[in-house]
């Protein structure tokens, strides 16, 4: 996917938590993702890395993006909810 120049930045940006905020059809999961996929390809540990959302319908999307964007290969990233992640 070809990102503008504000979504490059957020797929690049590699130090410290970021949060997307975007309106519908802006590209977020694809952002969310092609970050994912950069933090595993700069050396970050996947364990250490956490994607969160508000609903399982959007983790589940994600995560089925980012295992799409590595060829299938399962990785230890936590996708998940706010309510899943720290009270599930």
């Amino acid at each position: 996917m070809q990102f503008n120049e504000s979504q490059q930045r957020a797929v690049q940006h590699r130090d410290g938590p970021m949060m997307v905020l975007a309106g519908p059809g802006s590209g977020k999961t694809a952002v969310v993702t092609g970050r994912t996929c950069r933090l595993i390809e700069d050396g970050i540990s996947p364990s250490s890395i956490l994607v969160v959302t508000f609903t399982r319908a959007a983790a589940a999307e994600m995560k089925e993006r980012f295992l799409r964007q590595r060829g299938g290969k399962s990785t230890a990233v936590t996708f998940g909810t706010f309510h899943g992640v720290f009270f599930g």
